[in-house]
């Protein structure tokens, strides 16, 4: 095999340098339109956000597998229907200047996005085992949408799932550090993207993963200078809670 990845040419998308981290993550909470207002109006043009379903095959926007730390509901999200879920409150665990806010669907998120002019990374974040109802559900919603969106995920079975699905869509492997041959899955998963941990990223693996024309988006950061090095390294977006702190200098919040 050549250094270089192959890749479809649907895969083409760039993203501007910041992405909003499940929305404005550290000043709003995680995963709600409430956070992703906030980004919009810190001047991102880019949100993450983590994918999930309901028991009855509603795609939300939920990060964890259990409902305790970011509503006021309990237990596992996959044994509640949507008519239980958007009842909760998903905002005062943050502060109570949110009380009330919802766990937001998908179909609404796409709405937003598209209204607002922001591209969407959405994480496929299934329950081990319920990857092929995670992934129909989002692909059923992605199918009438006109928002802007790559589908990333650490679970390579569902981002596999999701490509046979939709196989013009583009993906992400997440991984926290490179793997030998990690060029190789990315072959095997049709993507030259990869999003990656940053504590493991250096220069060296930088230059790695340029020279093999793949593309790297690095999270979380959210230190000022950790983050202009990165990006002069040639890594082409970083996520962070805070797209506030980028607020003013275009370059930073442009697309390159």
């Amino acid at each position: 095999m050549s250094n270089a990845v192959c890749y479809t040419e649907a895969m083409a998308t760039v993203f501007p340098n910041i992405i909003a981290h499940r929305g404005a993550s550290g000043t709003a909470p995680e995963n709600t339109l409430a956070a992703f207002e906030r980004a919009v109006a810190s001047g991102a043009k880019a949100i993450e956000l983590d994918v999930t379903v309901s028991a009855d095959g509603v795609p939300i926007i939920l990060h964890d597998e259990t409902l305790d730390r970011t509503t006021n509901g309990t237990g596992p999200v996959i044994l509640k229907s949507w008519a239980e879920l958007k009842k909760l409150d998903a905002g005062s665990w943050f502060g109570p200047e949110f009380a009330s806010v919802p766990i937001p669907t998908l179909q609404e998120t796409l709405d937003f996005a598209f209204v607002h002019g922001v591209q969407l990374n959405l994480e496929i974040k299934p329950i081990l085992g319920w990857e092929g109802p995670t992934v129909k559900a989002m692909a059923d919603v992605l199918r009438g949408t006109a928002a802007r969106y790559v589908v990333s995920s650490f679970n390579e079975r569902a981002l596999a799932m999701f490509h046979s699905l939709m196989p013009n869509a583009e993906i992400a492997v997440l991984i926290h550090a490179l793997p030998p041959h990690w060029a190789e899955r990315l072959e095997h998963l049709n993507t030259n993207a990869i999003h990656a941990w940053d504590p493991f990223i250096t220069q060296a693996l930088v230059e790695e993963v340029l020279d093999a024309g793949a593309v790297l988006r690095v999270f979380t950061v959210n230190d000022v200078a950790r983050a202009e090095q990165l990006w002069s390294w040639g890594v082409e977006s970083i996520f962070t809670d805070f797209p506030d702190k980028w607020v003013g200098p275009d370059k930073w919040v442009g697309t390159r």
